[in-house]
């Protein structure tokens, strides 16, 4: 079997901090507000898919102490560029060990590129096995991939621009985004590409899994005042 394609390398990871870094920005409040809620001040916080450092920042100003995992070590140079008071390793969350900690964050609908259900267990049974009893888990989904996709448009920067495009599976369980970027560096333009399939999964599918694994969860369409994307649902749950 084929090796997976790389995702998110130099450019691409470059153009999503520069100009899609807003959900980690507008989470980051409410995010720190549901760990006080918990009692959890100075808390030990691994952060699954951390890209680029931006909610990883924010939690340690906030005085908590992150491990930033990512796949894609051009994600995590920037993070730990932008986000030098925290700690990050280059590891897919398919098969790595996940520290023991506190709190274990996975913003930005990480869980849904893993590669198959399966996949998304044994990562819940992970962080399950990373927690002590009361630890949260706090995370985001596609539950539905309505409104989700659209024909070809751009968006650009002072120095980048991207073109993305999302499909539907016929089956309505896998989006597609298919992106062209565009870099500018020594005066010209440099172009890439990236395709990206994330997984969909039902709420009721999701809850059940959470509770199976020994987790008591609620799950909404916010994280409080951080409203996420249409089909989004985000999750706090609490180990048992």
């Amino acid at each position: 079997m084929a090796a997976a394609r790389p995702l998110y390398l130099t450019d691409l990871a470059y153009i999503h901090h520069e100009g899609f870094g807003g959900l980690s920005r507008d989470a980051a409040p409410a995010l720190r507000r549901i760990l006080r809620s918990h009692g959890l001040r100075g808390a030990r916080i691994v952060e699954a898919g951390c890209g680029s450092g931006i909610l990883a920042k924010s939690l340690v100003q906030a005085g908590h102490r992150v491990v930033g995992i990512d796949a894609s070590p051009a994600m995590i140079a920037l993070a730990r560029k932008h986000a030098p008071g925290a700690r990050f390793r280059v590891a897919s969350l398919t098969a790595t060990a996940i520290p023991r900690c506190d709190v274990v964050v996975a913003v930005g609908e990480v869980i849904t590129y893993l590669p198959s259900w399966r996949a998304v267990q044994r990562f819940i049974a992970r962080v399950h096995d990373a927690l002590p009893p009361g630890g949260l888990f706090l995370f985001d989904f596609i539950e539905s991939g309505e409104r989700r996709t659209f024909p070809p448009r751009s968006r650009g920067g002072a120095d980048w621009a991207i073109v993305t495009r999302a499909d539907l599976s016929a089956d309505r369980r896998v989006l597609t985004r298919r992106m062209t970027t565009f870099r500018k560096l020594d005066g010209a333009y440099r172009q890439s590409r990236e395709t990206h399939r994330v997984r969909i999964y039902p709420r009721a599918r999701m809850a059940e899994e959470l509770s199976r694994a020994g987790f008591t969860a609620t799950l909404r369409r916010s994280f409080g005042a951080c409203r996420l994307l249409v089909g989004d649902v985000a999750v706090v749950a609490e180990r048992r």
